[in-house]
């Protein structure tokens, strides 16, 4: 119990706080004592001296020292002013430093006490000392007695420290009340502030806190995504190394309005969406942070050239699987024809049809391993499948050798090839056209590579064509469209390619692929 309490982060504000708050009530409180003490003395000093200079100044004092009982004379005045002004003693004496008054009249006539009477009879000075005499320690005023500028007598008016320290006990212990109270209300702040540090943290000690914090740091830095986390207003709170290199003037604090497409911040929850960013292209989603309440929102970045290799080996076997499918689909019905022409007694023609698609698949797997590359193989493959499914038919005419490609260039054909044939069957079954088709014919050439990939679709005018490789442009519906002729434009430029647009012969749209060869 006593080693939680120690590692409660509660408890241990609540302690330091009521330490610290301890620490200065008794620091004050030491200060006030002696302001007290200083003051209150100087105060009653200050009284005391100014009594004595009214008595040393009036006439009939001054007076009675030439007469032959002074004492007669001054005992009287003297117990009435120490009444009035509320001392303990008002003591007159004699230039010889004789008590001419005394509270104690049996102390009348004898030599006064304390040792502070030089400076009033022999220099002329008024003083305010803090000595022992007959009654005690006391503050005491003494002012000479001065007849026609000779000093005749002194006199003293005093305040014993004893009685004094009543009222400075009394003064201090309404400071101490308040110091009290204070205190109290220190130590009620201190357990408020530290239950709301604790709601602020969740809860958490911190330890807890230092270990999220480590794990939290080592995965936001070692993540290939970029990360970034906001506000409700979509301000930068924490962005990881990668997002900064990903987005260069990203920074803690600025505000993704003035980063990102405005369309972004009007939808909660994005999966997945390609977006055109400081010229690459961007896989971007947006998920809302929530405990309770919401918090902010994070964004996770991928830059898609890093993701091209993985996505064009998933869309492989997806191709594959199709393929598969498809070939499993047409070889039952090839099956059923023959089955039926033998039924028949039609031996001639069954032989005739089986060498016919012997022959077309002869001549469809020799165009396709021209293809130096396997992964266009199944590209094409894949392509050719899906396209039988949908009632497409793909041919190619291709040269007998093809020069070998290096990675950069296989992912820049996958990519425009896919999305090329991928738009033109998507266009073809849009159609009603009966005999629907694609065909690809693969030139080499010494200093380049053209592929032309014709159809007999409805065609594409000159207004989109102009338009058709900007980024976001786009004439199908969906949120996340528009990117795909573009990105295969910039993944060809960058291996020294081009895509162009042109009619095709066959009526539709021809896409011209060119790469440059060394």
């Amino acid at each position: 119990m006593i080693n939680r309490l120690k590692q409660s982060l509660t408890a241990h504000l609540i302690m330091t706080i009521s330490g610290i708050i301890f620490t200065i009530c008794v620091l004050f409180l030491l200060l006030i004592n002696h302001y007290l003490d200083e003051s209150i003395l100087d105060e009653m000093g200050e009284k005391a001296l100014t009594s004595a200079y009214l008595i040393a100044d009036r006439p009939d004092i001054v007076a009675a020292f030439s007469t032959e009982n002074p004492s007669s004379i001054l005992q009287p005045i003297a117990e009435d002013i120490r009444k009035q002004t509320g001392a303990n003693f008002v003591v007159i004496g004699n230039k010889q430093g004789i008590r001419y008054t005394h509270p104690n009249t049996g102390k009348i006539g004898k030599s006064m006490v304390g040792g502070d009477n030089d400076s009033a009879l022999i220099n002329k000075e008024s003083v305010v000392s803090v000595t022992t005499g007959s009654m005690g320690e006391s503050v005491r005023g003494k002012v000479p007695v001065l007849v026609d500028g000779n000093v005749v007598g002194v006199v003293s008016v005093g305040f014993l420290t004893k009685d004094l320290q009543g009222t400075i006990d009394t003064a201090f212990f309404g400071w101490l009340q308040i110091t009290f109270l204070l205190a109290v209300f220190g130590i009620v702040c201190a357990v408020l502030i530290s239950l709301y540090v604790k709601e602020q943290l969740l809860g958490m000690q911190p330890a807890q806190i230092a270990k999220l914090y480590s794990a939290y740091h080592t995965i936001l830095e070692e993540t290939t995504d970029g990360v970034i986390l906001t506000t409700l207003n979509n301000e930068v709170v924490i962005a990881n190394s990668r997002a900064k290199e990903l987005i260069s003037s990203l920074t803690e604090g600025i505000s993704l309005h003035t980063l990102l497409p405005e369309r972004l911040f009007k939808e909660e929850v994005i999966q997945a969406l390609e977006i055109p960013l400081q010229q690459q292209e961007m896989i971007f989603s947006k998920t809302p942070l929530k405990h309770e309440k919401q918090l902010g929102y994070l964004y996770i970045l991928r830059a898609k050239l890093e993701y091209e290799t993985v996505f064009n080996e998933l869309t492989l076997v997806k191709q594959q699987a199709r393929m598969q499918r498809a070939k499993t689909h047409e070889f039952a019905n090839k099956l059923h024809v023959i089955l039926g022409l033998l039924k028949q007694s039609h031996i001639e023609e069954a032989i005739a049809f089986i060498r016919q698609e012997q022959l077309d698949t002869t001549k469809q797997q020799q165009a396709l391993a021209t293809q130096p590359s396997i992964l266009l193989q199944a590209l094409l493959e894949g392509k050719i499948s899906e396209a039988k499914e949908r009632g497409i038919t793909i041919s190619i005419e291709t040269e007998d050798v093809l020069i070998d490609y290096n990675d950069e260039e296989v992912d820049a054909l996958l990519t425009s090839l896919g999305n090329v044939l991928q738009n033109a069957m998507d266009e073809l079954d849009q159609t009603t056209i009966p005999d629907k088709q694609i065909k690809l014919f693969i030139q080499q050439y010494r200093h380049e590579l053209i592929i032309e990939v014709h159809d007999n679709g409805p065609g594409i005018d000159a207004e989109t064509a102009n338009k058709i490789f900007t980024l976001g442009f786009t004439t199908k519906d969906g949120y996340d469209r528009g990117y795909g002729l573009a990105i295969s434009e910039q993944a060809l430029e960058k291996v020294g390619g081009s895509l162009l647009i042109e009619e095709s012969d066959l009526g539709g749209a021809c896409f011209l692929i060119i790469l440059q060869r060394k």
